[in-house]
């Protein structure tokens, strides 16, 4: 059986994204499951593997190496444009190999938002940016935990900003994401719930009204479509009645609401996937972590994870083609 191929980005050079792939290819039992290939610096990596873990005979991988020009400085820790750019030529190499059929799937290692700043480039993040290759504004930011998985209506916005963006069209945009990630977990028609705003879901319109002005007319609109989603429901129940098997994907208002529940379930070894790209997108579901970048502390567990999840979809999509 073909393994499937799988390209992995190494993120910001002056994060822990190198370290944690040094980290990966050093277990070879692990790897050697997948087809795996990296894009990113060559001599970060050997930097990397030289004065942080002092080896120097190195694992062999396959290595796309984008480094022409002006490479980027081995600095771990320290902010700046140059790396910020080459971490967007990652992936956009990436992107490229997706889009030419060469990789089944892409897993991202962290990027930094203010090196990518400094560097002038107008993309807040990974998402926005394949976004923007794709050519699709309409994509949804999940978290995947071992039994949690959640669907975000905003994302990185102040909370209390979170109440006047929430609209009818985004919660049906993200319900609608949801019910089609149930090919990449296995289900045609994924049980999906649907998170309230405020406590009590509003409480009938007792503590406000976003609950019935806005969410129940997107859920009631997809139920007529034929989606299985229930709600608005108060998140301070809807949790544990997920872990108990009652819903596969809750759809939450706003970024906490969410990862909260999902990193006190899986901390350290939280998916993060992008809805509704042409391709299958993962990553860590951590940051570039300046603070201990360089010290060989980082923990590889999201990246791996984020590898078997990918391969997971991978094979879902490939075994329910008709779905």
């Amino acid at each position: 059986m073909n393994k499937n191929r799988i390209v992995v980005t190494m993120g910001d050079p002056s994060g822990v994204g190198p370290e944690i792939i040094c980290k990966l290819l050093l277990d070879n039992n692990f790897c050697e499951r997948y087809d795996l290939t990296i894009v990113g610096s060559r001599h970060i990596i050997d930097s990397v593997f030289e004065s942080v873990f002092g080896i120097k005979d190195k694992p062999p991988v396959n290595f796309i190496d984008i480094s022409e020009g002006k490479r980027p400085l081995y600095s771990p820790g320290n902010l700046n444009a140059d790396n910020g750019r080459f971490s967007i030529k990652y992936i956009a190499k990436a992107f490229n190999l997706i889009k030419e059929g060469q990789a089944d799937a892409m897993v991202t290692c962290p990027i930094n938002k203010k090196a990518i700043k400094l560097a002038g480039l107008k993309y807040p993040g990974h998402t926005e940016y394949l976004g923007f290759l794709s050519k699709r504004d309409n994509f949804s930011m999940m978290l995947v935990g071992n039994r949690i998985k959640v669907v975000l209506v905003t994302t990185h916005i102040p909370l209390s900003k979170v109440a006047e963006s929430i609209t009818k069209e985004k919660i049906i945009s993200a319900i609608q994401n949801s019910f089609y990630a149930g090919k990449f977990f296995g289900s045609a028609n994924p049980n999906i719930a649907v998170a309230g705003l405020n406590p009590h879901a509003g409480d009938n319109g007792a503590i406000s009204d976003e609950e019935s002005n806005i969410i129940i007319p997107a859920v009631d609109e997809c139920l007529q479509k034929g989606i299985k989603v229930s709600g608005p429901i108060p998140s301070d129940t809807l949790f544990a009645r997920m872990l108990k098997g009652e819903f596969d994907i809750a759809v939450v208002m706003y970024h906490d609401q969410g990862l909260i529940p999902v990193k006190m379930e899986s901390f350290g070894s939280a998916v993060n996937v992008t809805l509704n790209l042409p391709f299958i997108r993962t990553s860590v579901d951590h940051g570039t972590a300046y603070d201990i970048a360089g010290k060989g502390v980082a923990n590889e567990s999201s990246l791996k994870r984020a590898i078997e999840v990918a391969n997971l979809m991978v094979d879902n999509v490939k075994s329910n083609s008709d779905i």
